[in-house]
């Protein structure tokens, strides 16, 4: 893990995602290609994160490399939030 500014990085060295799979990792019970291989994926972790960055206004995002890792991005940059 490490940061930059208001934005933290979460990275690891593991098989990575697919890229065909990158699109589509915050869809609820997606589980990607790893994911239905090995079957221990539910496909709601990332989902679950997504919904609660979205909620606070903040931006989640992924970049992965297979054979090479994958590094997640916590955005918390301020944002103006609008409630309805």
């Amino acid at each position: 893990m490490y940061n930059d500014h208001e934005k933290l990085y979460i990275q690891d060295s593991g098989i990575g995602i697919k890229e065909s799979d990158l699109p589509r990792v915050f869809e609820r019970g997606f589980t990607g290609f790893q994911g239905r291989n090995d079957k221990k994926a539910s496909g709601l972790g990332l989902y679950l994160c997504k919904n609660i960055f979205d909620k606070l206004g903040h931006l989640i995002s992924i970049e992965s490399t297979i054979g090479k890792g994958t590094t997640v991005c916590l955005d918390f940059t301020k944002k103006e939030i609008f409630i309805e």
